[in-house]
This record gives C-alpha cells, sequence and structure tokens, in this order.
C-alpha cells in the first residue's frame, strides 16, 4: 500500500517552506521514524520522518518546490508483512 510522504503541522498553516534536498533515494528503504527529507523556512531547517517502513517510491516535489503543511512530498510503498 502507497503512503504519502506529508508536510506535517509546524504551527505556521500559510507559512510557505521550500524543499530544501532529499535524504532518502527513491528505490530506498526506510524505517518509520527515519528522517527523509529536509525542508526549510526562515531562520529554520527541520526534516520530515517516515510515517512508515517501505522503499521509497517517487518524489512529488524535487529541491526548490514552495510547500505548505499537509502537501504530499513524495511516496513510500508499505513493506508487506508475512503472516
Amino acid at each position: 500500500m502507497a503512503t504519502p510522504i506529508v508536510v506535517p503541522p509546524v504551527g505556521c498553516p500559510n507559512q510557505d517552506l521550500t524543499v530544501s534536498l532529499w535524504l532518502a533515494r527513491v528505490g530506498e528503504q526506510v524505517f518509520a521514524g527515519d528522517r527523509v527529507v529536509e525542508l526549510l523556512m526562515p531562520g529554520i531547517i527541520f526534516d520530515v520522518e517516515s510515517s512508515c517502513s517501505g522503499i521509497i517510491t517517487s518524489y512529488e516535489c524535487q529541491p526548490g518546490t514552495k510547500v505548505r503543511e499537509g502537501n504530499v512530498l513524495g511516496w513510500i510503498e508499505q513493506e508487506q508483512l508475512d503472516s
């Protein structure tokens, strides 16, 4: 199941943020809590964490893109657990 990587609430819903760089590449395995993308806003740099374990399948936003809270940054294909 594909899970979006979303810009989390930062306390300023109308503030533009800029995608600085991706810390995980498309095709790379990540685990819940891993830092996957760095965002910038004036005077602040922060990382967005993966909400699940899986494989990064795509980026919706490239470095330099302006985003806001709730925007989808990319996608993770969740790992299937064996029953």
